[in-house]
C-alpha cells in the first residue's frame, strides 16, 4: 500500500517504465499499449503539475520545477507524434526510444531532486494528505489526450515555470508560448 505522495509518484514511474519496456519488446501489442501509456502518462503528468510542482516550487525548488515542467511539455509533444505514427513503422521505434529516454531522464530528475526536496520540507502527514489530492487529480485527468490541454492546465503549466504576465493570453497563444519554451 502506498503511504505517501513520494511513494505514489515513484510507483507511477515504475509502471510507466514497464509500459515503455512492453511497447519496445512486444511489437504486436503496440496498438493496445500505446493508448494505455498515453492515458497514464498524461494523467500522471497533470497530477504532478497540479499537486507536486506547486508544493516543490513553494518549498524553494523553482528551477527544478521549471525544468520538470518543460520536460512534461516535451514529453507530451512526443506522445502526440507517437499517436500519429503506425506502430509497425520504423519511425514509431525512433519516437518511442526518444520518448522513453526523455521519460527516464525526467523520472531520475524528479526522484533525485524534486521528490527528496519535498520529503525534506514537508511533514510526513502532509505527504500522506497530498497522496489523496494527487490520486484525485490523476483520476480527474485520466482519459485526456496528449496535445489537448484545457486553459486551466495551460495556466497551471505557466505558473509552474514562473511565466510572468500570462493571465491575459488567449488559450491558443498560451499553448504556443509553452510549446516554444519547451522546444528551447
Amino acid at each position: 500500500m502506498t503511504t505517501n505522495l513520494i511513494d505514489l509518484v515513484k510507483q507511477d514511474h515504475r509502471e510507466l517504465a514497464r509500459l515503455f519496456d512492453q511497447l519496445d519488446r512486444y511489437r504486436h501489442r503496440r496498438p493496445m499499449l500505446r493508448p494505455v501509456l498515453s492515458a497514464l502518462l498524461i494523467a500522471h503528468d497533470r497530477a504532478e503539475e497540479d499537486v507536486v510542482y506547486p508544493r516543490a516550487r513553494d518549498a524553494g525548488d523553482a528551477e527544478g520545477v521549471r525544468r520538470g515542467q518543460l520536460e512534461h511539455l516535451r514529453t507530451e509533444d512526443l506522445l502526440v507524434e507517437l499517436g500519429r505514427v503506425d506502430p509497425d513503422d520504423a519511425v514509431f521505434d525512433s519516437i518511442l526510444t526518444e520518448l522513453a529516454d526523455e521519460a527516464d531522464h525526467h523520472f531520475r530528475h524528479e526522484e533525485t531532486e524534486i521528490l527528496p526536496a519535498l520529503r525534506d520540507r514537508l511533514a510526513g502527514d502532509q505527504l500522506v494528505e497530498l497522496t489523496e489530492t494527487f490520486v484525485r487529480s490523476r483520476e480527474h485527468h485520466f482519459g485526456e489526450r496528449p496535445g489537448e490541454r484545457r486553459l486551466t492546465d495551460l495556466r497551471q503549466q505557466a505558473a509552474n515555470i514562473s511565466l510572468a504576465d500570462f493571465a491575459d493570453l488567449a488559450e491558443n497563444d498560451l499553448a504556443d508560448l509553452l510549446g516554444k519554451l519547451a522546444d528551447e
